[in-house]
Formats: structure tokens, sequence, C-alpha cells
């Protein structure tokens, strides 16, 4: 699910009560995909998307593939 968090960015959760697994921030005319980290030079970018929606599906399919 998508948490906005602000203006132009979200949070991606399994679940309400989740804690955050990525951020999706509106860039230029995209937006982009990070593994959320506390510790902002742990975070890896992950693309741009032309939408949250679609950048949250891109999450999943990563978190996915991690698990194989």
């Amino acid at each position: 699910m998508l948490d906005e968090t602000g203006p132009d960015t979200w949070l991606v959760r399994a679940r309400d009560d989740a804690q955050p697994e990525a951020l999706v921030e509106s860039f230029a005319r995209g937006y982009k995909l990070t593994s959320w980290s506390l510790v902002e030079d742990e975070r890896v970018a992950l693309g741009v998307y032309t939408s949250a929606v679609h950048a949250e599906t891109a999450w999943w399919r990563h978190r996915d593939g991690l698990d194989d």
C-alpha cells in the first residue's frame, strides 16, 4: 500500500501497521523508487517509474525476486 507522507512523497508498506519498506518520491516527470532506511546513505535507488502505483508494483516485484 502507498502511505502518503507529504507532498509528492509516499512510503510503501505491506499494511497500515507495517514498517515502511520503500520510498516513492515525485521526481521531474516520474516517480523515484528507493529502498527505505532511516540512514540516507543506506538507501538504494531502484529506478524511476511513470506513476507512484507503478513504483509500488516494482517494489513488490523487486522484493519477490530477493526471496527466490
